[in-house]
């Protein structure tokens, strides 16, 4: 490997691969059901497997022996998997032909698979279980259950008759199964706020077996512990949730990663298993919000844990405070200049300035199911409006509007129930009359008195706002920002962004926008030409940006645990 550039674009749906060891054959599992075989050095499709199974193919191996192994699966972790019940199976196909030599049954939904070639057994993981197979008659060798609600991901040593999983309750096990299941140790993750369906989504030995790798979608880093399960690497450098490691054949200390938002990492690790202490970064915890005091004399940011108050002028840290915060915590100043409301995954906090001492508490969202995903207050006061996405029953997730006259004694105004899907963002008209709410449908425009929907307008939005001074409405749909008026009739697009908008924010004619691309873009509102971009070499998706009233400050929050301070300056 001397390079990241693409040597060819294979046109299949591809969920599974799997490189013979010479590098000349490529096996690709689709979400058919289906294995396919590439030649890797001219990117052609030799042959496709005779037979095919019901489902994704999730994994793709070879025995050593002239056979290729495929098992189907469900695919997307940490969503629904104590409601996914559907039969998985698992294909045993002749290398040089891709005909079918056997098939079985798993008799239960099946999330990963391994082959353990000291073994000659197919491993995979279910809900709570792991369970093992004789891969040429299909005979099941036998089960084990770790406790947990869900195994996501297994692999196998590379010499000894041991495998290791990731389940749902941030653990690696790793076993014994010489005989038969026998548990040899659990390594704890750390328990990070956040996400309650998250877990490890991908664990892996390195390649003589004394180091184990493991993920989690809350840091985003690949974690390195020794044979004693002590942590001794833990890298960042993905923007997304890491949903797959695996070692590259033929060396000793590279691994390669891959995330949701389809960004891989090559690692190139010390070959030394006793100096990974090399591998650990310090980077400081990721704001995921920031924002300007009333008076704009100091900026707060809100991470998963902790808020900040800062001196503008200076940069100076005036004061920090610990909250019971989460992945998707975010802030919003109370324009009575003396309080800060900060959400955490089901409560909106109100925190005094500056002191950030929390004086209040309001439990807003009902149901563990959910958690909140975006927190805004109206221009005079009165009202917060608090959107959620539920993992479960994603269709019943709901809005919370919020008298807060009184930060101290908010009472709640409405629920919105009838969106019928996951929501992501809000925003409130400047009179306070209205509000608009985006998420994985159609944004609507509502009535901030009883929720009432006024209007369905554009497509499902990651950000929405309104355009100062007007009616009109703004926003992110995928990687472009679009221009509404209060009727639904498109306006105005703003282009230029590679990947998603996470935030943006509004000053007279200008809009600025934070994507998940690496970059900042400054829009011209009315014709919608880019004016600026800002990039760093350093910089992975923004998710939150903001800017003062006289747009000579503007602030960025970036994934790598840095917030950027911008001033405009003229050539």
């Amino acid at each position: 490997m001397s390079s990241g550039e693409a040597l060819h674009m294979l046109n299949v749906s591809a969920f599974s691969v799997c490189l013979t060891e010479d590098a000349e054959s490529l096996f690709v599992g689709d979400k058919e059901g289906s294995v396919h075989c590439y030649d890797v050095e001219s990117g052609a499709l030799i042959r496709t497997s005779s037979g095919s199974m019901k489902g994704a193919v999730v994994w793709v191996g070879l025995d050593g022996a002239g056979n290729v192994i495929a098992g189907t699966g469900y695919s997307r972790k940490a969503i629904s998997w104590d409601g996914y019940q559907e039969e998985n199976a698992v294909m045993v196909l002749d290398m040089k032909t891709l005909d079918l030599k056997n098939s079985w049954s798993t008799g239960k939904p099946a999330w990963h698979y391994c082959f353990n070639k000291s073994k000659q057994l197919v491993f995979s993981t279910h809900n709570g279980e792991v369970s093992a197979w004789n891969h040429l008659t299909g005979a099941e060798w036998g089960t084990a259950s770790d406790g947990s609600g869900c195994i996501y991901c297994i692999d196998t040593h590379p010499t000894k008759s041991r495998v290791i999983t990731g389940n749902n309750d941030l653990k690696v096990v790793e076993w014994d199964v010489s005989d038969s299941f026998q548990q040899l140790r659990t390594i704890q993750l750390p328990e990070l706020s956040g996400w309650r369906f998250g877990g490890v989504w991908s664990t892996k030995y390195n390649f003589d077996g004394e180091v184990i790798y493991a993920t989690e979608p809350h840091s985003e880093s690949l974690k390195i512990y020794d044979q004693s399960s002590n942590l001794v690497g833990d890298v960042k450098g993905h923007p997304e949730c890491i949903n797959r490691i695996n070692i590259i054949p033929g060396t000793s200390n590279q691994v390669i990663s891959t995330d949701r938002d389809s960004f891989t990492i090559v690692w190139s690790l010390p070959e030394d298993n006793m100096n990974l202490d090399a591998c650990k970064q310090e980077i400081d915890d990721k704001v995921l919000w920031v924002g300007f005091s009333v008076d704009e004399a100091q900026f707060a940011t809100v991470s998963d844990a902790m808020v900040r108050l800062y001196e503008c002028g200076s940069g100076e840290l005036l004061k920090s405070a610990e909250i019971a915060g989460f992945y998707r915590s975010c802030g919003a100043f109370h324009p009575d200049g003396i309080h800060l409301l900060v959400s955490g995954r089901m409560t909106v906090m109100v925190l005094e300035l500056p002191t950030l001492k929390v004086v209040a508490t309001y439990e807003v969202l009902k149901t563990d199911d959910g958690s909140s995903t975006a927190l805004v207050i109206s221009k005079d006061g009165t009202k917060f409006l608090v959107p959620e996405c539920r993992n479960m029953n994603s269709d019943k997730s709901k809005a919370f509007g919020w008298d807060c006259s009184d930060p101290l004694k908010a009472t709640e105004l409405f629920i919105k129930s009838d969106y019928g899907a996951r929501m992501f963002s809000c925003a409130i008209s400047d009179d306070s009359s209205k509000a608009v709410i985006g998420g994985h449908a159609p944004s609507i425009l509502i009535s901030m008195v009883d929720g009432a929907t006024l209007k369905h307008i554009g497509n499902g939005a990651f950000f929405a706002g309104f355009v100062p001074n007007s009616t009109d409405i703004i926003f992110a749909e995928s990687s472009r920002l679009m221009r509404y008026d209060s009727e639904g009739g498109q306006i105005m697009s703003y282009s230029g962004h590679s990947a998603a908008i996470n935030d943006a924010c509004l000053l007279n004619n200008h809009v600025i926008t934070g994507s998940n691309d690496g970059s900042l873009r400054l829009f011209d509102l009315e014709t919608g030409k880019c004016l600026y971009a800002f990039f760093n070499h350093r910089s992975e998706s923004f998710n939150a940006v903001a800017v003062n009233s006289t747009g000579d400050m503007v602030l960025g929050a970036n994934s790598n645990g840095m917030l950027y301070i911008l001033v405009p300056y003229s050539d």
